[in-house]
């Protein structure tokens, strides 16, 4: 097990690494692994995020468990080999995940200086990028909606700031990311696609200590240190942006902008308390805000958008054995999104909202070469997809009650990993979920024109639908060799919450709604097949991945839906309901170690959708269908002061409907559009680079015995960041327009097609600075 000597809590995610048997393990949540070696001497290799990696010469018996002493910089690790399970990235049953810590993350190119952890994702296989303003990720064909993301177990409903450019996640406050794409252990469901657990870091139980960065758009500061020296911590995290506060005096007032700004705010903290005896507790949150507002001194129109969340979330942690672990999780989420808008007396309103309260207790144990996970989640949603009002002066429009729904969400699971021989492991396991929709609630009956015919009112706690789903899961590893397996798995997953949008981009305003009795849940089924291999005594990992994936009850608007459809009515009405499928292949090779690092990933897959209401019933593909995917990224260090890392891109088009043709009356054009998303915006690619110049971490000083010059840790050290984004300036369609030219009735009239573009070529510099 491994220990934190001062505080004597459990350490995960460690990596201990084995050259001469070319295997590689990570301690798990309760700080226990296990390797399997023929006696004979080895080099052990314990190494953890923003620590010194150490080397340990080692004598294996037949059967033998090796208690260490591993100190790793100021912190001292106790290691203790027992007969408990970790998977590594061969012999393990886990695939179609992936690990990153921040150490990787914080050194690749950043736009306008910002490390983002989603956008860092977005460069895997499998996960595409919606594109430039746009705050959606679409992973194997799921929707941006089929994306469970955890932050310190937490759910998190908007992940972006600034439509998709920037990630709710301030860097500095956050360990690390895992991303699972398939193969989900039982504990996860809820959604369809993949699972992003985020793990905000602990304060220092030791020292008071700080970080922060000025860049170009935004500040931000992160300060942690010990309640109570070596048992208690915390750590307080806060970031900002400040163009509004820089552009504002350059904006006269007169002008149409003048009095706008827009800025976005994050604010993270966590506490932690060793209880000692193996308990240990922690309460989490975060806050975040964008606001967006607009004034016209000349037509005194005004407008004010604001959408953030708000996370708290809190767990009790007790290791009773070696072999045993318990942990409980309780938390609250809520995603709001409020437009006002104003002009002369008339004000409109609209606002939207998600609130969740979960718990989730959970036992990880192992019984002989069994490692069990079974456990339970609770979730109550409260969701207000539609609050409207309108008044003109004295007038207030009746624009009906706000639509509410309740939902209540559970399930149970159980997992178990275990052997069949020294080559073959299995990790089979069921979760078994329920939704239930209760009142109060008012259901509106219309007809098939939209037509509102007849009223249902609900009492409270009265139930108006109720679902069971049953949700197996089985992945599977066979080595071939001490290198190379061959693996497999199966995942079947229902989602009782999902996402509107009437828009094919993915925007602060769509509508998230729990299933009714209109909505069933959805259900999806994936199926893959992998192959993994480790090269250069593990520092290479390279990995193919095949899958297909089927989906049914998913849900889009009507054709034809405005948002004002909604109003006195219910959201679920203007619902169409169809199925679709993903399929494809994902190539992925990695260099973990030495001075050169990175990755190179490839997809090539093809997403479908089929509605019966929607292009004829016909399949057509998804907006997020692309045919092709590559990413690469390098990071190379040249010395202790320089490291440069570069990223590139390239992703096929996304899928568009466009007009074909047109015809006029009343001299008004309307156009005749063609199959839905029968054609396809120009390629994306864009290439990103990055230089971090880091200052001495030391500095000289005579000692006051010896007077001799002693080297002393600096207790300020800092490093800059130079960063280009979109270095060859490609101009990466964001939408088309057409407009229109000339008149019809002289033979002059022309339709042109126009691309919108956002960011052409953008450095940018930032100070980041630590105490």
């Amino acid at each position: 097990m491994l220990l934190d000597s001062l505080s004597g809590e459990t350490i995960p995610g460690a990596t201990i690494y084995i050259p001469k048997a070319g295997v590689g393990v990570i301690s798990s949540e309760t700080g226990t692994f296990e390797v399997k070696l023929k006696p004979g001497s080895y080099l052990v290799q314990f190494s953890f995020t923003g620590y010194n990696p150490k080397e340990i010469e080692v004598a294996i018996s037949p059967n033998e468990k090796l208690e260490l002493e591993v100190t790793l910089s100021n912190i001292t690790l106790k290691a203790v080999e027992i007969n408990a399970y970790i998977s590594d990235y061969t012999s393990g049953t886990a695939m179609s995940r992936t690990k990153l810590d921040m150490a990787t993350i914080k050194v690749l190119p950043a736009f306008l200086g910002e490390v983002d952890l989603l956008k860092t994702i977005q460069l895997l296989p499998g996960v595409q990028a919606a594109g430039e303003g746009n705050s959606g990720f679409y992973v194997r064909g799921g929707g941006p909606d089929q994306n469970l993301i955890l932050f310190d177990d937490a759910l998190v409903y908007n992940g972006s700031h600034l439509l998709g450019f920037f990630s709710v996640f301030n860097s500095d406050a956050i360990e690390g990311v895992e991303l699972y794409k398939g193969g989900m252990p039982a504990e996860y469901g809820e959604r369809l696609a993949s699972v992003i657990d985020i793990t905000q870091r602990k304060g220092s139980k030791d020292r008071f200590q700080g970080r922060g960065g000025l860049g170009l758009i935004s500040s931000r500061l992160t300060l942690e240190g010990p309640i109570s020296k070596g048992k208690s911590s915390f750590i307080v995290s806060g970031r900002r942006t400040y163009v509004d506060a820089l552009v504002a005096p350059f904006i006269p007032k007169d002008s149409e902008f003048g009095g706008s700004q827009y800025f976005f705010y994050d604010l993270n903290g966590r506490l932690d308390w060793d209880l000692g005896n193996g308990s240990s507790l922690y309460l989490s949150g975060y806050f975040g805000d964008d606001n967006f507002d607009f004034s016209s001194p000349q037509t005194e129109f005004k407008t004010d958008i604001s959408w953030g969340n708000r996370i708290v979330s809190g767990g009790y942690q007790k290791v009773l054995s070696s072999d045993a672990l318990f942990q409980v999780n309780g938390s609250f989420s809520r995603y709001n999104f409020g437009f006002s808008g104003s002009q002369d007396e008339f004000l409109l309103e609209f606002s939207s909202q998600i609130s969740d309260y979960r718990i989730k207790p959970q036992f990880d144990f192992k019984i002989g070469t069994h490692h069990l996970k079974t456990g339970l989640t609770y979730t109550f949603h409260d969701i207000v997809p539609n609050k409207s009002s309108a008044e003109q002066g004295e007038t207030i429009f009746n624009l009906g009650e706000p639509q509410q729904f309740y939902g209540h969400e559970a399930a149970i699971f159980i997992s178990d990993e275990f052997n069949i021989n020294e080559n073959w492991k299995i990790e089979a396991g069921l979760r078994v979920s329920a939704f239930v929709q209760t009142g109060p609630f008012t259901r509106f009956v219309v007809d098939e024109a939209g037509a509102k015919q007849d009223t249902i009112d609900y009492g409270n706690g009265e139930i108006i639908a109720d679902y069971l789903g049953w949700e197996p899961r089985l992945s599977t590893s066979y080595q071939i060799s001490e290198k190379a397996s061959v693996k497999a798995s199966f995942t079947q997953n229902y989602q009782y919450i999902h996402l509107a949008n009437l828009s094919p981009l993915a925007l602060p305003t769509d509508v998230w709604l729990p299933s009714t009795d209109l909505v069933q849940p959805q259900l999806g089924r994936q199926y893959a097949l992998g192959y993994f291999r480790l090269f250069d005594g593990g520092a290479i990992e390279a990995s193919a991945e095949v899958y297909y994936k089927d989906m049914e009850n998913l849900i889009e608007y009507k054709e034809n839906t405005q948002p004002s459809d909604g109003v006195d009515n219910n959201e679920d009405n203007l619902l169409t309901f169809g199925r679709g499928e993903s399929y494809g292949i994902e190539l992925f090779l990695r260099k973990n170690t030495g001075k050169t690092t990175g990755w190179i990933g490839y997809t090539l897959s093809r997403t479908e959708r089929q509605f019966d209401e929607i292009n004829g019933g016909a399949w057509y593909p998804a907006t997020f269908d692309r045919r092709h995917d590559i990413a690469l990224v390098v990071a190379h260090r040249l010395s202790d002061k320089w490291t440069f890392s570069s990223n590139f891109v390239f992703g096929t088009g996304r899928a568009i409907t466009l007009p074909v043709s047109g015809y006029f009356v009343e001299n008004t054009l309307v156009y005749n559009y063609a199959d839905r998303n029968s054609f396809r915006m120009r390629d994306y690619h864009r290439l990103d680079l990055s230089a971090t110049y880091s200052t001495r971490t030391t500095k000289k000083r005579v000692d006051s015995i010896s007077g001799e010059f002693i080297e002393v840790e600096k207790k300020v050290q800092s490093q800059w960041v130079f960063s280009i984004y979109n270095v060859y300036s490609r101009l990466n369609p964001y939408f088309y327009y057409f407009d229109n030219q000339g008149e019809a009735a002289d033979g002059t009239f022309q339709v042109q097609a126009k691309q919108v573009s956002l960011f052409p070529i953008l450095p940018s510099v930032t100070w980041n600075f630590q105490f």
